[in-house]
């Protein structure tokens, strides 16, 4: 057998980039919320920052994913930041009892989040280029 780490199984390589993705947003709405208490954003400034969040926190977890792809680069980028997305839905229908307007913000963040997937597939896919070989002379 090889020498080095043991390989995770599959499904914790995703549960990882979910729990990453989910603690920098968690993080992340605390620091926002924190900064518009102390006056420091404006209330108006609130959702753009937290669209932007979304995007940075599922980016920050579809890079994991893509580090270590199952499937490849992208498909797997854009499975964990489509698991962020629907624990970001979940989370919503059950802490709000009106429901979420999904036509408003609740789309957009549904949107950055898949995005920030993409852009993690993406740009995981480069930088591991092949090599060429030589071959020698008869």
């Amino acid at each position: 057998m090889g020498k080095g780490k043991k390989q995770s199984p599959n499904e914790l390589i995703f549960l990882k980039g979910l729990l990453l993705s989910f603690g920098i947003y968690l993080l992340g709405q605390l620091l926002v919320t924190l900064l518009v208490v102390k006056g420091a954003l404006a209330e108006e400034g609130m959702f753009p920052a937290v669209t932007a969040l979304c995007l940075l926190s599922a980016l920050a977890g579809g890079a994991l994913c893509a580090r270590r792809p199952v499937w490849g680069p992208l498909p797997s980028a854009m499975l964990c930041a489509a698991l962020f997305a629907g624990l970001l839905a979940v989370v919503g229908i059950l802490c709000w009892e009106e429901g979420i307007a999904w036509t408003g913000h609740g789309g957009i963040l549904m949107l950055c989040s898949l995005t920030g997937g993409l852009l993690a597939g993406v740009l995981g896919r480069g930088g591991r280029k092949k090599k060429k070989r030589k071959i020698g002379a008869l």
